[in-house]
């Protein structure tokens, strides 16, 4: 199979995090690397964070995007992929361009911090007809794919997501937010107008994880507990806490609850998904099920050892490489099966996430996906601001 050849956009942390991973993917070739700050595209500095061995040569590096559109590489087709790894607010057509000029897509998340911008570029991917996936990594661990085997035939009740994290959890970003009315350590996650809140920049992944287990969401309902105004520095004004019930189409319930607290150092979580005969929660070990399986009813009480069902593990490699693996081959074999979400079935957590942040704004009311999608009432919360409207403006 002929190498796929790539380009990243962004070369912040998780720019880098993909640049390490194609580096030793076998059937991918670097062939551009674009970032608006030039010194986040010097090759010692890239090196320090992907390999001993990589190396520029043979690689073409641009400042500006429109440079990389105008340039040879898509002149002479010698571009098949592009990374696109910008900051949620700070997209400005790129990924519009890239598909109608034919080059197929990986897009991180979030995709953009508004609904109706991300459906046009959604829009202009069908339209051409380009490979697209999303960053949703998390679908590729293996872990997280015998949970969805597991599940697959079960009807499922209720799920808890419990996230507590520090607001310094992220480690300082490469983009230079001090010079673009951003947090002056460039800690970007922390800040609500950057981030769009940590339920849209990192409680995306969750429900993503959740979609992939149990369909797509039907509607959101969600209560935030705002930072105190003394306790905001560096711009890291995001919530302390966060409550969101999610609605899936299946009539299972999601609560996702998450903290980002300041000083605190400290991570740790919990997980646990329900189904109407018995639940799964995520061990030191792995994924462990509970449920009785013996005759009913029982001659006596079933012993907690009996009810305690470890689930066997697929063979695989870390959900990084996995997924720009699953993203090189559909690349090559212009084929989008090999991968496990598309721009387009995204679309779903996306908004889910946003209608979130509408429904705290809101006073907590239910949001309904399809009414948040459409209705003048929600049109504030799905629109990028123009520079006329923006906030400051």
């Amino acid at each position: 199979m002929a190498s796929t050849r790539i380009g990243i956009v962004g070369l912040g942390q998780r720019g880098l995090q993909h640049l390490k991973t194609l580096w030793h993917i076998e059937d991918a070739q670097i062939v551009a690397l674009c970032d608006p700050f030039a010194d986040n595209l010097e090759e010692s500095k890239i090196r320090s964070f992907v390999a001993d061995d990589f190396s520029l040569d043979g690689v073409d590096t641009f400042t500006r995007f429109s440079d990389l559109m105008g340039s040879n590489l898509l002149g002479s087709n010698l571009l098949d992929a592009l990374y696109f790894c910008i900051p949620p607010g700070r997209h400005d057509g790129e990924i519009l361009k890239a598909a109608r000029a034919g080059v197929h897509i990986f897009a991180e998340k979030p995709v953009s911090l508004f609904q109706d911008e991300a459906l046009a570029m959604d829009a202009a991917i069908r339209q051409a007809g380009v490979i697209s996936t999303v960053g949703f990594q998390q679908r590729h661990d293996i872990s997280n794919i015998a949970v969805e085997q597991f599940l697959r035939d079960k009807n499922l009740v209720m799920a808890t997501s419990v996230g507590n994290g520090s607001l310094e959890s992220h480690s300082v970003k490469h983009t230079h937010t001090e010079v673009l009315g951003g947090p002056a350590g460039r800690v970007w996650a922390a800040n609500f107008a950057w981030s769009g809140s940590t339920v849209v920049e990192s409680g995306i992944h969750t429900l993503d994880l959740m979609r992939f287990w149990a369909g797509d969401v039907a509607w959101t309902r969600a209560d935030y507990v705002p930072r105190q105004a003394d306790d905001i520095e560096d711009g890291g004004d995001n919530p302390d806490g966060y409550s969101v019930a999610f609605g899936m189409e299946s009539g299972m319930v999601f609560n996702l609850l998450l903290t980002r607290l300041r000083k605190t150092f400290y991570s740790d979580g919990y997980m646990d998904i329900a189904w109407n005969r018995g639940h799964l929660k995520f061990e030191p070990e792995g994924p462990v099920a509970y449920y009785y399986d013996g005759p009913y009813p029982p001659e006596s009480k079933p012993s907690a050892d009996s009810l305690r069902h470890p689930l066997s593990l697929p063979e695989g490699e870390n959900s990084m490489t996995a997924i720009s693996r699953a993203f090189v081959r559909a690349v090559a074999e212009n084929d989008d099966s090999h991968l496990l979400n598309t721009f387009s079935s995204s679309m779903n957590s996306l908004a889910a996430v946003l209608a979130a942040n509408a429904s705290d704004q809101l006073g907590g009311e239910k949001v309904v996906l399809n009414e948040f999608l459409q209705s003048e009432r929600y049109a504030t919360f799905r629109r990028k601001p123009t520079a006329a409207t923006a906030p400051g403006n």
